[in-house]
């Protein structure tokens, strides 16, 4: 049996379609759910640039900027937004922000193994 072509997509499919997840990640340590948003293209591009631009002394930094973009209300507004909150971030859980980096990576597809499934790196 010959399997149908997919159907082909015009600008206004791909235009209208909601893409940006929200996920929903508990964190135990914290008593409670955070979300983390999958970036526009535009954003992480910028943001990436941003992180790779760090110098090897200022690597640390990764983190804050990377979660600072991707913690979101559950409607998807900025949840960090004022630097103090920003910089209060830096007094939470080491493990609970390593955990949520690499959630964030892996939404973003921004790991190995995201690339090694054939998601976009």
């Amino acid at each position: 049996m010959t399997e149908s072509p997919a159907r082909v997509l015009s600008a206004e499919d791909i235009l209208s379609v909601e893409d940006l997840e929200i996920l929903a990640i508990e964190v135990p340590e914290w008593k409670g759910v955070v979300y983390l948003r999958v970036l526009p293209a535009d954003e992480g591009l910028a943001l990436s640039q941003k992180m790779n631009a760090l110098t090897k002394e200022k690597e640390h930094e990764a983190i804050f900027l990377l979660l600072g973009a991707c913690l979101v209300h559950p409607d998807g507004r900025l949840m960090l937004t004022e630097e103090a909150q920003l910089q209060k971030l830096r007094t939470r859980s080491q493990k609970v922000l390593l955990r949520l980096q690499k959630k964030a990576l892996a939404l973003q597809g921004w790991t190995e193994d995201e690339a090694a499934a054939g998601k976009p790196a």
